[in-house]
């Protein structure tokens, strides 16, 4: 499921760049570079009982290299929205990532605690029926 400003970036993105091949005035390879290790500041969840789960947060820590606290959901799903509630608000203005890994159950408290904040989603990914994978979206509170 994609996000309708992402796809509207794609399309202007795609016909920016059709454009500039038509002219013939492509831009020039430039050598990239990496994003230096202190560009992340992330957040990630994730629920203790969850097979895998460590496995994923052990990935966050080793394929995108920053500052990243993690915090385990324990206890109630009640306990849930509310823990997921405070460190989103916390989240905002001190970090720039806010993923997780969580069941079904606990990602459908996760989501509404987010949304209830202002919040939405970069990606949801249902990789298994006991598995959902997140990133929300992180902005100023205004």
């Amino acid at each position: 499921m994609m996000n309708v400003n992402r796809r509207t970036f794609f399309k202007s993105f795609l016909s920016a760049g059709a454009a500039l091949a038509a002219t013939g005035m492509a831009a020039t390879p430039r050598q990239a570079e990496a994003a230096s290790r202190e560009q992340i500041r992330g957040v990630c969840l994730y629920v203790p009982s969850l097979g895998k789960a460590g496995d994923f947060v052990e990935m966050m820590n080793r394929n995108a290299p920053g500052s990243w606290t993690v915090h385990p959901l324990n206890g109630s799903l009640t306990d849930h929205y509310f823990t997921t509630r405070t460190l989103y608000e916390e989240a905002r203005g001190n970090a720039n990532t806010f993923v997780g890994v969580v069941d079904p159950a606990t990602f459908a408290i996760v989501h509404e605690a987010i949304v209830d904040c202002g919040g939405c989603f970069h990606y949801i990914t249902y990789e298994d029926r006991n598995r959902v994978t997140f990133s929300a979206q992180l902005s100023e509170e205004v």
